[in-house]
Formats: structure tokens, C-alpha cells, sequence
């Protein structure tokens, strides 16, 4: 796939992820990569169910402080 494929798909889960519509789980790209998420796949841990720690860790690694 193109780079502008990739760069719009992550545009668009951005969006929709900020916006409550998409969650960190159903995303197809990674945001801490830049990547498209089966690419990165084996660099995350498993989903640990912990559920709001998970958001609040997510939004450590993008950069947005609470």
C-alpha cells in the first residue's frame, strides 16, 4: 500500500478515535508507530482488560497529559 493510503488511513482513526467513534483496539494503523498495526503487531502486549488504565497509558504515549 502507499504512503498517502497510510497517511490518510491514520488521519481518519485519529479523528474518529478523538471523536469517541473508534476505539484504540479496532484501529487498522498504529498511532505510536505510524505504521499499519499488523506490521507492529509483535511490539505490543497483549490487551490487558484494564480498560480506562489502558486509555490513560495510550494517551501517555501520544503525548496528552490529563
Amino acid at each position: 500500500m502507499s504512503n498517502r493510503k497510510l497517511t490518510n488511513a491514520l488521519s481518519r482513526e485519529d479523528q474518529a478515535e478523538a471523536g469517541g467513534n473508534l476505539t484504540a483496539t479496532d484501529r487498522t494503523t498504529c498511532y505510536p508507530h505510524q505504521s499499519w498495526s499488523g506490521d507492529c503487531a509483535d511490539q505490543h502486549t497483549a490487551s490487558t482488560g484494564r480498560g480506562i488504565d489502558e486509555r490513560v497509558d495510550l494517551d501517555y504515549i501520544r503525548g496528552h497529559r490529563s
